[in-house]
C-alpha cells in the first residue's frame, strides 16, 4: 500500500488520555458528524426562518435584514479560511470543539440584542465559529472511510445541513408564537449541548512535520491556502470555487427570502416559514438519489446535470404563487436538482485535496462559497426594496445555478489525474 492510501485509509488517533474512548468507528463518527452539521444549518438559516418577527420587533428595512444575513456569512468565510488551515496544523477536533462552543454560546448572545448593530455583530461571530465546525467535521468524519467510500459518507453527512433548515423550519413554524428571542436560545443550548459529542471523536490527522502540497513545512494560512493552487490544481480549485460561488448565492438567496417574498404575496407567515422545509427536503431527496448516481458515473458530471435541471426548476418558481400548494411543489423540484446537486460539493473538495491540506481546502470552499451567500441576501434585498415581482426574481437566480452547473462540470477535465 503506498503512501498516500495509507494516509487515506489508517484510522490514526494520537489520543493520550485513556480516560475516554474515542469514536473511531466510521458508522458512529457518520452519526455524530451528521448531527453536528444538521445543528450548524439549522443556526445558519435561524434568522432566516425568524426574519419576519425580527424585522418588525427592531423596525428593520429589507436591505438591514439582508446585512444581518451578511453578517453571519461574512463571520463564517472568515472561520473557514482561519480556522480551516489551522486544523490542518493542531487537529480537527480541537477547532471542532472550541468552534462548536463558541457558536452555542454566540447564537445564545442573539436572543439579547436590542439594535441592527448589536444584532450583527453577534451573527458575525456565531458565524466565524460556524465555519470552523464545518472546516473541521468535514475531513475529520471523511479521513476514517477508505476512497471508495468517502464521496457517499461526506454526502450523507452533509444532508444533515438540509435536514437541519427542513427541521428548522418545522419547529420555528410550531413554535413561532414564542417570539424569536426564545428561539435563538433554545438553538444555542441545543449547539452546546453537542460539545460532549465532539470531545469523543477521534482525531484524523498525522501529527508529525509533513510537506506541504507545494513541498514545504505546513505554515501559516497563505501558505496551506497556496498548497491548494499548487501541483496542477490551479484551474480545478479556480472552477471548483466559481461553482460553489453561484451555488451558495442560489441557496441562500432561496432560503433567506423566499419565506419573505411569501408573505408578500399574501402568504400567511406561519405557511410562509415552511418554504425552507420543502425547499431542503427537496434537496435532501436529491442527494440521496445522488449517492447512487455517483457511485455509477463518478461525482462531477452528474452534479454539473442536476443543477442544470435545477435551474430551470428555479426559474419557475416565480410562476407559482398563486398557489401555495403549487408554489411548495416547485420549490421540492428545486431543491431536488439544484440543492441536492449542491450537497456534492464538500465531497468535491475532499476528493480534490490531499490529507495534509484538506482542511485547508473545505476551509476555502467554504469561504468562497460564504462569499456567495453574503451576496444571496443583499442582492434579494435589493431586489425586493426595488418592488421586483416573483417572476423576474427567480429568472434571475436561475442564472448563477446554471453558470454553476458549468464550472463543476469542468472540474471533472480539470482537476490532476
Amino acid at each position: 500500500m503506498n503512501n498516500a492510501l495509507r494516509e487515506d485509509v489508517m484510522l490514526v488517533a494520537e489520543n493520550n488520555d485513556a480516560r475516554i474512548a474515542p469514536l473511531a468507528a466510521p458508522l458512529p463518527l457518520l452519526i455524530v458528524s451528521f448531527v453536528l452539521v444538521m445543528i450548524d444549518g439549522y443556526d445558519m438559516f435561524i434568522v432566516a426562518f425568524l426574519a419576519p418577527l425580527i424585522t418588525a420587533d427592531l423596525d428593520l428595512t429589507p436591505i438591514s435584514m439582508g446585512q444581518i444575513f451578511a453578517a453571519g456569512l461574512a463571520g463564517s468565510m472568515v472561520g473557514g479560511l482561519v480556522l480551516g488551515p489551522l486544523a490542518d496544523r493542531i487537529g480537527r477536533r480541537p477547532i471542532l470543539t472550541t468552534a462548536l462552543a463558541l457558536a452555542g454560546g454566540a447564537t445564545i448572545l442573539c436572543s439579547a440584542a436590542t439594535t441592527f448593530g448589536q444584532l450583527a455583530a453577534i451573527r458575525f461571530v456565531a458565524g466565524f465559529a460556524l465555519g470552523g465546525v464545518l472546516a473541521a467535521v468535514i475531513p475529520l468524519m471523511a479521513e476514517h472511510f477508505p476512497p471508495q467510500r468517502r464521496n457517499a459518507a461526506v454526502t450523507t453527512m452533509f444532508l444533515g445541513y438540509s435536514f437541519g433548515a427542513v427541521l428548522g423550519g418545522a419547529v420555528t413554524s410550531m413554535t413561532i408564537h414564542l417570539g424569536w428571542r426564545t428561539l435563538f436560545v433554545g438553538t444555542g443550548i441545543l449547539t452546546l449541548m453537542l460539545v460532549p459529542a465532539a470531545f469523543l471523536m477521534q482525531e484524523s490527522l498525522k501529527r508529525h512535520d509533513e510537506k506541504s502540497a507545494g513541498g514545504s513545512p505546513i505554515g501559516g494560512v497563505m501558505s496551506s491556502i497556496a498548497g491548494l493552487f499548487r501541483e496542477g490544481r490551479f484551474w480545478a480549485t479556480t472552477s471548483l470555487s466559481i461553482g460553489v460561488f453561484c451555488m451558495l448565492l442560489v441557496a441562500y438567496m432561496l432560503n433567506s427570502w423566499t419565506p419573505m417574498i411569501a408573505v408578500r404575496s399574501g402568504i400567511d407567515p406561519s405557511k410562509a416559514a415552511l418554504c425552507g422545509v420543502f425547499l431542503n427536503l427537496g434537496g435532501i431527496t436529491g442527494a440521496l438519489g445522488s449517492i447512487l448516481v455517483i457511485r455509477k458515473y463518478g461525482l462531477f458530471r452528474p452534479v454539473a446535470l442536476m443543477i442544470v435541471i435545477g435551474s430551470l426548476a428555479i426559474a419557475a418558481i416565480g410562476q407559482l404563487y398563486g398557489s401555495t400548494a403549487l408554489l411548495f411543489s416547485g420549490l421540492f423540484a428545486a431543491g431536488l436538482f439544484a440543492i441536492g446537486g449542491q450537497q456534492n460539493t464538500p465531497a468535491m473538495a475532499v476528493e480534490l485535496y490531499p490529507q495534509n491540506i484538506r482542511a485547508a481546502g473545505v476551509g476555502w470552499q467554504i469561504a468562497v462559497g460564504r462569499l456567495g451567500s453574503i451576496a444571496g441576501p443583499l442582492i434579494g434585498g435589493q431586489l425586493l426594496s426595488r418592488n421586483f415581482d416573483p417572476q423576474s426574481i427567480f429568472m434571475i437566480v436561475a442564472i448563477p445555478a446554471f453558470l454553476a452547473a458549468i464550472a463543476y462540470g469542468a472540474v471533472e477535465y480539470l482537476r490532476p489525474k
